[in-house]
């Protein structure tokens, strides 16, 4: 029986390159040549021996005796994160509302540069019997696993069915930790998967919700967001940006106080007496002609606020004259040598010591570590294994010329090595920050790259050496009823300190204090009073901002850099050359915005509380979804409030930046007098932005010309109102049969305005289009067309009831593996259910509805806990995965059979009688085709037939088959010419050679 053949997969092609080193230095193995080409490095060996597989998976040690099997190993990589999460095409942007993102359904994608890695991972699966797992032994490292688990079972289902896919544990790629794994291989751990799964999913729904919905509404509202681009949110971001304002908050509330204190000076003889020989300055302060080294004490009360008790004090002890040493005390000090390096210290030191920023820094970082001088750069771990070799680490540092050299051979002399403390934290995936390799700093050519290395090493000896040995003694004298004191220090032994000069200090004080008995007097050589002023607090540093999202859990240790870096690159923050964050006017308006609504998002308790419940799942206490749910519900309380209070964003967003259209240098006229105003009933002029519209802002331009944002301004109102964009052409729109009389919105009374491009045409409301009505189907944070709209008395408000939700997935978009959702619609024809992907050149799925309907509307809604009605679904079509709503009938009066109710709650896909009563017929796949958008200008009828495959004049939907409605497949043909229908085309309603959205019998009667 030949060997097996095992597939293992490292999370970065260096620790695949190091087992496959350690595979092929095996006793009796046979390399073979590695494959150079494609998305990573293959490496394959043959006759790596360790205990068979096949008797592993629990994750403990293989027996003693158990014999070691022959395996062939082929060993590849990854680079991170393999796959994606995100929305369909069917929730982008402009298509829904932003709080749809709270359940939408979610699509796991592979990037453009990770599908070849996911294709040669699915090959190479082919080719195995069994799979390793060689990622980082952290959460993220599992979750990686089960992005790699579900490409491979692609390839290979045999390896799921068998069971033959194990988890490696290992903390370095040293070959007796690399061969011990062999010997330990476990599974997948899913409670690591689902913690993870948990929070991407929430950062995901959380930060695209709120993204969009300040984005949009801020570049309704003013100027320059048009051009900003994206502002985004995100529940780790937010928080950062949060520590930031609320120092910057605290500098500008700050009001200093006076105060006033006491200093006292004494001096030693050159043999450490107390100079006693004293006289009076011109000013009454007590002073000495001694030039002995001076000991400064301080006052015990500090300081005081109170100018005339402070003075009475200080008179009170000028006449005293002579201080009385009430005690003298000494005992020994150690100053602790550090624990081991994780990230996050790594980065503060950095920061402190070297001015280095955190995102620098692991850049750097992660560089030295590919290049073999450094270990993993990315550990929470602060303590080494008892195995660890530290005697032999330290001696390869002897042969190194210089500072480091002479240090590590001090270090193995005399005693003078420790082990090193133990710091609190351990994530079981890598060991401690250190140097890998012994090298001459003066080698490494980057700069930046040198000085980290330093700062590894000189930390890593430091944690080996011994602690530094002081005597720390105090002085307190008393003169009048007030007590002074004095410290010193004396270092005995630096140790530890040497080595991390010039970094690490020990304030020495005032050095050794003068010998003086207890009871003993002493004529102070000054006593001053002096004034002085409270500090504000410095602006924040880094150092302060890392160690604050350490401790309220924003961020992990490997992705706290880039939280901080995000908040810069999104102009929220800006960083000194003194590596403190100072926030700007965006990210300054943002939290006070969020925080006037009663919600502080810039509060890590949200986020803290997200981490926890993800620290449940990981350890099984919790399951993904009863962690989601109420957290995902809560943030679906704060959208909604930010929603309807948005305003108080506005009035935040108004004190740091123009409104929209106030700054009139940034415009051209268009059109004076162009529409009628409906607040103050005048008319508003037709402007652009400069920026795209030609030279010189004063010159009037023609609306045509192309160019920048266009809105209408009231100058006696002085509110403007942002058009639709990509609009070249903008009407007023007047009353059908009297084109003197505007056509006005009977919500708000502004004048009408009908948008063209290219032959398409709609109207908006320039009052609804930027603050649209919550109470005819608005939503503040996407557009509001009059197609929107639910008045009921506007002839252009087409909108409807339960127009998002979906009624059912569009059967034709799941067949070609999209997903979109069949809405209700209305228009001028009547009402529709058509496909959320429709479009000229989109999906062609619709079903129209009898024009005998006075009203239609979708039951499905969302109550209040975020929880669908199960009411409003179909029992008989619905499944888990796949519901369908049903809908609300109308009927007007005398148009339907005495036997139909004229209201009537039913499913459209079901209910064969009102299909057969109302004539209404369900499209199949193989009579309605959607259109594929191509390059070819041989018009509509060069497409095939039958595009999306399949179906027999039938679609299921939960285990039923709806109806395949009249029409007959004539079969596949290519016809050429503009206009031109393949044979394959048939519209579903009258029979004929054409499309359904071209059918003249639309408009039933």
């Amino acid at each position: 029986m030949p060997p097996p053949i095992v597939l293992n997969v490292a999370e970065k092609p260096s620790v695949a390159r190091a087992l496959a080193q350690v595979f092929s230095s095996s006793p009796g193995s046979r390399p073979r040549n590695s494959a150079q080409s494609g998305p990573a490095q293959i490496f394959e060996c043959e006759n790596v021996c360790f205990p068979s597989l096949y008797q592993q998976g629990q994750g403990r040690p293989a027996p003693n005796n158990a014999r070691d099997e022959p395996h062939t190993m082929i060993t590849t990589s990854v680079r991170g994160h393999l796959a994606s999460q995100n929305f369909g095409p069917a929730f982008g942007w402009s298509r829904v509302p932003p709080v749809t993102l709270f359940d939408a359904p979610i699509n796991t994608l592979y990037s453009e540069d990770m599908q070849p890695l996911e294709r040669m991972l699915r090959d190479q699966a082919r080719r195995a019997s069994a799979l390793i797992l060689w990622l980082d032994c952290d959460r993220e490292g599992e979750a990686i696993s089960d992005e790699v688990r579900t490409v491979c079972l692609k390839g290979n289902q045999r390896l799921g069915t068998q069971n033959r896919i194990y988890r490696a544990k290992f903390s370095t790629v040293l070959p007796g930790e690399i061969r011990g794994a062999l010997r330990t291989l476990g599974r997948v751990n899913e409670n690591f998967v689902q913690a993870v799964q948990a929070r991407s999913e929430h950062d995901l729904r959380v930060g695209a919700a709120f993204t969009r919905f300040q984005t949009l509404r801020l570049q309704k509202k003013f100027d320059g967001f048009q051009e900003r681009g994206v502002v985004s949110y995100g529940p780790c971001q937010f928080p950062t940006l949060g520590f930031v304002v609320e120092r910057w908050a605290r500098i500008q509330t700050f009001v200093p106080e006076t105060f006033w204190t006491l200093e006292m000076t004494i001096r030693l003889n050159a043999d450490g007496s107390v100079a006693n020989d004293s006289g009076q300055n011109q000013n009454g302060n007590v002073y000495s002609n001694q030039q002995g080294r001076p000991i400064h004490l301080n006052w015990k009360r500090v300081r005081l606020y109170d100018r005339p008790t402070t003075t009475a004090i200080y008179d009170a002890c000028l006449e005293a004259g002579e201080a009385v040493v009430t005690s003298l005390t000494g005992r020994p000090k150690n100053k602790w040598r550090p624990i081991p390096l994780a990230t996050v210290e790594l980065q503060k030191r950095a920061s402190k010591y070297l001015r280095i920023g955190s995102e620098e820094l692991m850049q750097k970082a992660e560089e030295l570590y590919n290049q073999g001088y450094i270990s993993y750069p990315r550990t929470e771990t602060e303590k080494f294994r008892p195995e660890f070799n530290h005697h032999t680490l330290i001696q390869s540092f002897q042969a190194v010329a210089g500072e480091f050299g002479d240090y590590a051979s001090k270090l193995l002399s005399n005693n003078n090595f420790q082990n090193p403390r133990a710091g609190q934290h351990d994530d079981n995936a890598h060991p401690p920050i250190t140097p890998a390799k012994a090298c001459d700093p003066g080698s490494i050519a980057d700069p930046i790259q040198r000085k980290v290395y330093e700062l590894v090493v000189k930390h890593y000896l430091a944690c080996c050496s011994r602690d530094a040995v002081g005597k720390e003694t105090q002085l307190t004298l008393k003169i009048a009823s007030e007590e002074f004191v004095a410290k010193g220090l004396m270092i005995l032994e630096k140790n530890w300190l040497e080595i991390y000069h010039p970094w690490e200090r020990w304030s020495t004080g005032q050095g050794e204090l003068p010998r003086v008995a207890e009871g003993s007097r002493i004529t102070p050589t000054s006593l001053i009073m002096k004034e002085g002023q409270t500090n504000p607090p410095q602006f924040i540093s880094e150092v302060e901002l890392i160690s604050l999202m350490d401790r309220n859990g924003i961020g992990t240790d490997a992705t706290i850099a880039q939280h901080i870096t995000t908040i810069c690159d999104r102009n929220y923050a800006e960083k000194d050359g003194n590596q403190r964050f100072h926030p700007t006017q965006l990210g300054i308006a943002l939290v006070e915005g969020y925080n006037s609504m009663g919600y502080q998002l810039n509060k890590p308790d949200l986020r803290r509380e997200m981490e926890a419940e993800c620290t449940a799942v990981a350890e099984g206490r919790k399951s993904k979804e009863a962690v989601l749910g109420p957290i995902i519900a809560k943030m679906l309380d704060c959208f909604k409030t930010a929603s309807k209070e948005a305003t108080k964003l506005d009035e935040a967003v108004a004190r740091h930046f123009d409104r929209l259209g106030s700054n009139n240098s940034q415009y051209v006229l268009l059109q004076a007098n162009f529409s009628l105003c409906g607040t103050c009933n005048g008319m508003m002029t037709l402007k652009q932005k400069s920026g795209g519209a030609g030279p010189g802002p004063n010159r009037q331009r023609n609306q045509s010309n192309a160019g920048g944002t266009k809105l209408l301004h009231c100058s006696t109102c002085s509110q403007s109102h942002l058009m639709p964009r990509y609009h070249q052409q903008l009407h007023p729109a007047m009353k059908q049969g009297n084109q003197n009389e505007p056509l006005t919105c009977p919500i708000d009374q502004y004048q009408v305005i009908k948008c063209e491009n290219d032959g398409n045409s709609y109207y908006i409301c320039p009052k609804c289009f930027s603050d649209p009505p919550g109470d005819h189907g608005g939503d503040s944070s996407t557009d509001f067309p009059c197609s929107k709209c639910t008045h009921p008395n506007c002839s252009i408000a087409t909108g409807i009831r339960g127009g998002d939700i979906e009624v059912f997935s569009c059967p034709f978009c799941t067949a070609s593996g999209d997903s979109a959702s069949v809405t209700l619609r209305r228009s001028t024809t009547g009402y529709r259910l058509s496909c959320s992907n429709g479009g000229r050149d989109g999906c062609q799925f619709v079903i129209w509805l009898p024009k005998a309907a006075r009203d239609i509307s979708v039951e499905g809604s969302t109550e209040e806990d975020g929880n669908t009605n199960n009411g409003s679904l179909c029992q008989n079509c619905s499944n888990q995965n796949r519901p369908v709503r049903k809908m609300k009938f109308v009927w007007k009066a005398g148009s339907v059979p005495p036997h139909i109710d004229l209201e009537m709650i039913t499913c459209i896909l079901c209910d064969d009688n009102l299909k057969r009563e109302m004539d209404i017929r369900v499209p199949s796949i193989n009579q309605v085709q959607p259109r594929r958008t191509g390059s070819s200008r041989s018009g509509r009828g060069s497409q095939r037939s039958n595009i999306h495959g399949g179906g027999r004049g039938s679609t299921t939907y939960g285990g039923r088959r709806t109806s395949a409605g009249r029409g007959r497949n004539a079969g596949r043909g290519d016809n050429e010419g503009r206009g031109a229908v393949a044979p394959g085309i048939q519209c579903f309603r009258c029979g004929g050679p054409h499309y359904a959205n071209a059918c003249t019998s639309n408009q039933r009667r």
